[in-house]
């Protein structure tokens, strides 16, 4: 099965050139590098290493475009069978690429495939194993009694810790947007990236749609990629952290609210914009002291 690779890069450094070049060395010949805009030196960093490699095309936008046109633009031309999305602190070990090619071709009706997303310690991350947020679990979440979670199912968050625990593909509601593989032609049934997102719970709006269309999502735990979180937003800690609750109550608008009574669609956004402003002051800190 045929690959073609997304990077959108913002300001991701030096890491930007790791990513790709693990793709590179994984075997796909069709890098896309979508900068949006970047101030940094990751784009020259990145023309030193692979400015004469055919497989990497930079494609640079004079605005910051956002996470999803960027990739929405390059769809029209894309021509192989799967595309994966990765973010720049993203690289992929030895075999991950394979493993993920392999669930997809090992089911048809997975459209979606993640590998297990592990942090530099080797940690496989809770986004990795995810369900759709609800109000009970968006507030276990974010309260911190989810941590009571893996005694008590009451209590469970947004993570689904048993899951990340399994040896093979297991199918779960959602994966961690930092690497996705996809077929083309699903992303194309359900017209890409909802583009109404800004930045976060976009990848969580795609597997959440991809599902209604009759698509499965799969969790590959012998794939694996090493994530740094944080690089690209690491300028803008204030916007980056309005986007999270933003793209959060939007997602719950499009998916969730018409099931619940009046009173828990109140709660939930009360609820969630007392988050952003009780994070307010730390984020402001961040931005400040930088």
């Amino acid at each position: 099965m045929s690959v073609t690779a997304i990077v959108v890069n913002y300001n991701a450094g030096p890491l930007l050139t790791e990513c790709v070049a693990s793709l590179v060395t994984s075997g796909v010949t069709d890098v896309r590098v979508v900068d949006n805009a970047s101030s940094d030196r990751s784009l020259e960093q990145l023309r030193g290493q692979f400015g004469r490699n055919d497989s990497v095309r930079v494609l640079a936008n004079p605005t910051n475009r956002g996470f999803g046109p960027a990739v929405n633009d390059q769809l029209p031309r894309v021509d192989r069978e799967s595309l994966l999305i990765i973010n720049p602190d993203c690289r992929l070990e030895a075999g991950a690429l394979d493993a993920l090619l392999g669930a997809l071709g090992a089911d048809a009706t997975v459209g979606l495939a993640g590998p297990a997303v592990v942090d530099g310690k080797g940690r496989v991350e809770p986004a990795a194993c995810r369900y759709f947020p609800t109000p009970r679990r968006a507030f276990m979440a974010a309260s911190g009694l989810s941590r009571l979670g893996a005694w008590l199912p009451a209590f469970a968050g947004v993570a689904d810790p048993e899951a990340r625990t399994r040896d093979r593909v297991t199918h779960v509601e959602a994966t961690s947007g930092a690497c996705m593989l996809l077929r083309t032609a699903a992303f194309r049934e359900v017209g890409g990236f909802d583009e109404g997102y800004t930045l976060h719970a976009e990848d969580l709006d795609l597997m959440r749609r991809l599902q209604d269309h009759g698509w499965k999502v799969a969790y590959v735990p012998a794939a694996r990629a090493v994530h740094v979180k944080g690089v690209s937003s690491a300028s803008r800690p204030l916007w980056v952290h309005r986007q999270k609750h933003r793209g959060l109550a939007r997602f719950y608008t499009r998916h969730r609210a018409a099931q619940d009574g009046v009173l828990t669609r109140f709660l939930f956004r009360a609820g969630l914009w007392a988050h952003w402003l009780a994070l307010l002051p730390v984020q402001a800190w961040r931005q400040w002291s930088r």
